[in-house]
């Protein structure tokens, strides 16, 4: 297995939820954490909590929506850490939940931004800094999907489409990187139901659902393991959620 330790790892929408238990699951294995959030506060809180408890990292503030604000962040991060920068972990999302007929355009195009296109351009930008050169270790791409990529719940008609479309991106990035032999391996998540902040009222009650720390440690899992192997795509969700 492969050590977390001396790694510089970009974790997206880590200032709450699922990003921060991700970003001090990960800090605590030895990664240089890079927070990025669109919520300076809530980035500047994760920081603060792995700091105090004996780790490594540093807040940046990411709109994953905005092509200039991922080149940004990326070009911060290679620039810092150089080949210690090796790992991008795609978790940002928005729930943009509402039936077909109640969706209006701009909760439409804000989901499509952040759940799909967010993880574009920033996957994009991490391949053109990790170069085609061989490495020791390939870097690794986690892109944080949802199990709404396969399932249809009830009135989340931006999100489940979007979630699947990040599926898909997902299945392109890990037969592009096959095909042209980029030292990087991509690996799709699909958690079901957490108790975080993100889900919003309405959904599975919070006996139902994960800690997200279930989720980080598949991360975690994922950015170890041996060079010639990767997950390519992961459903984890409680035993005590039924996926429709």
């Amino acid at each position: 297995m492969r050590s977390l330790a001396g790694r510089a790892v970009l974790i997206t929408g880590a200032g709450s939820g699922l990003g921060r238990a991700i970003a001090v699951r990960l800090a605590r294995g030895g990664v240089h954490a890079v927070i990025g959030d669109v919520n300076a506060d809530g980035a500047g809180q994760t920081e603060r909590l792995i700091r105090d408890d004996g780790g490594s990292a540093n807040a940046v503030v990411l709109d994953v929506t905005n092509p200039e604000s991922v080149k940004a962040a990326v070009a911060g991060a290679a620039d810092q850490f150089g080949e210690r920068f090796d790992g991008l972990v795609n978790n940002a999302g928005t729930p943009g939940g509402s039936g077909v007929l109640q969706t209006s355009d701009d909760d439409w195009d804000q989901a499509i931004a952040v759940n799909q296109s967010g993880p574009w351009h920033l996957s994009r930008e991490f391949l053109r800094v990790i170069g085609s050169a061989e490495r020791e270790f390939p870097a690794d791409i986690v892109n944080v999907i949802s199990i709404a990529a396969i399932s249809v719940g009830p009135n989340e008609a931006a999100y489940d489409t979007s979630k699947a479309a990040l599926a898909m991106l997902t299945r392109v990035l890990q037969r592009d990187a096959h095909d042209n032999s980029w030292p990087v391996r991509v690996h799709g998540l699909m958690p079901g139901g957490m108790r975080t902040p993100f889900m919003a009222p309405g959904h599975p009650a919070d006996e139902t659902r994960m800690d997200p720390d279930t989720a980080s440690g598949a991360v975690e899992f994922m950015l170890t393991l041996p060079q010639d192997t990767f997950v390519q795509n992961l459903v984890i969700s409680s035993r005590n959620e039924l996926t429709p």
